[in-house]
């Protein structure tokens, strides 16, 4: 049996378990503008669009499907996906919205505004993850809010690691502080201190696994007032804490 046919079964054998109408996936082939993927509980893609390979470097879905980031991208960047995965579909999981550096194959890096949903089974029990990302450059042009909050998000991207204050991030979307609070929390679905903490904690994952910094240190550079702090929003966003994060991440590199 050939490649083809072994990721057309494995898609067909996990897509007739879940509520997701094939057809309605298919809309998004036809959405050039959004990648969209579908996840099992072990984070191999069974549902991907021409988007989302094109990100991959891929031409047809089924060199993708049954695979999963690390097959793809680097190990220290599928590692975060791996984890913010694991986290969505965990008892305490849900849904999730965040705006991310998404690098491809050839090494480019772009702004995407991520939404991941955990996806039910027939008996209304989570079998996976679904996923859909927006380049944010063509999401602030498409929908209002996004665009209205554009620069609040790039400065808590660029600095991350500053100071920063609500009515600064407002004072850089020229809007006042309630209205900054009612439109981020509309586009996001979070306050923006929230997402803030939420893009801390994505940079010391990436700087735990990429690094051997101390965790103090990465504390200190991704904003946190001290170790103490980190290591609380730490394990509160992973389950974990940072020496555990390390220590899996490593034992995953022996094996």
């Amino acid at each position: 049996m050939d490649d083809r046919r072994l990721a057309n079964d494995f898609q067909q054998a996990f897509l007739s378990r879940t509520r997701i109408d094939l057809q309605i996936a298919a809309l998004f082939d036809e959405m050039p503008m959004a990648a969209f993927f579908i996840k099992d509980l072990d984070s191999r893609f069974v549902r991907v669009n021409p988007r989302l390979l094109a990100i991959l470097g891929r031409q047809e879905e089924w060199e993708v499907i049954g695979r999963s980031d690390a097959d793809f991208l680097p190990r220290h960047v599928a590692a975060i996906y791996r984890e913010e995965d694991e986290r969505i579909m965990s008892p305490s999981g849900g849904r999730t919205r965040i705006t991310q550096l998404v690098r491809d194959v050839d090494g480019a890096a772009n702004w995407y505004l991520t939404t991941k949903n955990p996806l039910l089974d027939h008996r209304g029990k989570v079998c996976g993850l679904l996923g859909v990302m927006y380049e944010t450059r063509e999401v602030g042009g498409a929908l209002l809010p996004f665009r209205r909050i554009e620069p609040a998000l790039r400065h808590i991207h660029l600095h991350f690691g500053e100071p920063i204050t609500t009515c600064q991030l407002a004072d850089l979307c020229h809007l006042s502080e309630r209205q900054f609070l009612r439109i981020f929390n509309e586009a996001m679905g979070e306050q923006p201190m929230r997402h803030l903490v939420r893009q801390r904690i994505h940079a010391a994952c990436r700087a735990l696994i990429d690094s051997d910094r101390a965790a103090g240190t990465i504390a200190l550079d991704c904003g946190f007032f001290d170790q103490s702090a980190f290591n609380r929003s730490f394990r509160a966003a992973t389950g974990q804490t940072p020496s555990a994060y390390r220590r899996r991440y490593l034992e995953g590199l022996r094996t």
